[in-house]
């Protein structure tokens, strides 16, 4: 069986540590397109955070981000779906967050949001920040004064990322979110946690795409290291495991690839010989 559609997770699987793309994975992306093959990015990054080569790379029509809340055709220059955190949620959300010690993001219309005040060296070491995501940080993030009134004055709340300075307070924080909110939510680092609207994942928001562009899961491979990728491999007709991903990861795939590090859309096209 030839499959039709790689689903591609960027940070610990497409984008080596240094938050870069290697050329062996773009001429492998280059090789798939040419065989019919569709590459979709599929992040928890929102837009504007995804690294500009890939924005550009003409061989990537197809953009999942902020953990499948939307979808984007780079061809047709359209978002193909969005679904939001209302207000209301958000606010209470952000109320609830108050309650620890946290960094917390509203990713809103495509753009990370954050307080001014905790953009700086001192607040990414506190909140144990990786050093490789700090140079994301500075370039994406926008910083306002009050983000309550920011978020009161917008309503396009694609999620909500936490980071969190201690574990027990994000396990804390969990426990509240399933028992008072009707919100889904995963993660994606040890420190943090991501939140999205109810019924929306990275697989959910696969399979709708698939929908729209006319691609049944048998076909699809979906290639993570996180646990936000999980619903991706639910979803998956193949599911694939980068090699540096955690043991809990590695068991809900179908197989283990290579690291970040050793290019792993080359990987798939070298070794997997249905694509």
């Amino acid at each position: 069986m030839k499959f039709k559609l790689i689903a591609c997770d960027l940070d610990g699987t497409l984008l080596r540590d240094d938050s870069t793309v290697s050329a062996e994975n773009f001429s492998a992306i280059n090789t798939l397109v040419k065989s019919a093959v569709e590459f979709v990015v599929c992040t928890g990054r929102t837009f504007y955070e995804i690294p500009k080569k890939l924005l550009e790379c003409d061989d990537i029509r197809y953009i999942i981000y902020s953990d499948g809340s939307a979808a984007y055709d780079k061809k047709e220059k359209k978002q193909l779906f969005a679904r939001y955190i209302d207000n209301d949620t958000s606010l209470k959300l952000l109320k609830l967050l108050r309650g620890y010690d946290t960094m917390v993001e509203f990713y809103e219309n495509c753009h990370p949001v954050t307080e001014a005040n905790k953009l700086n060296a001192k607040s990414y070491e506190y909140y144990k920040i990786d050093e490789d995501y700090r140079p994301v940080i500075d370039m994406t993030r926008i910083g306002v004064d009050d983000l309550e009134q920011y978020v009161t004055d917008n309503n396009r709340v694609e999620i909500l990322n936490i980071f969190f300075r201690n574990a027990e307070e994000r396990e804390a924080c969990a426990k509240a979110l399933q028992d008072g909110f009707d919100v889904d939510f995963t993660t994606s680092m040890d420190n943090n946690i991501e939140i999205m609207a109810k019924g929306v994942s990275k697989g959910s928001a696969l399979k709708t795409l698939c929908e729209i562009i006319g691609i049944e899961k048998e076909y699809v491979i979906a290639a993570g290291d996180s646990k936000n990728d999980l619903t991706m491999f639910e979803f998956a007709g193949l599911s694939l495991s980068a090699g540096n991903a955690s043991d809990l990861v590695k068991a809900h795939a179908d197989a283990v690839v290579c690291s970040n590090n050793e290019h792993i859309v080359k990987y798939i096209c070298d070794n997997i010989t249905e694509v």
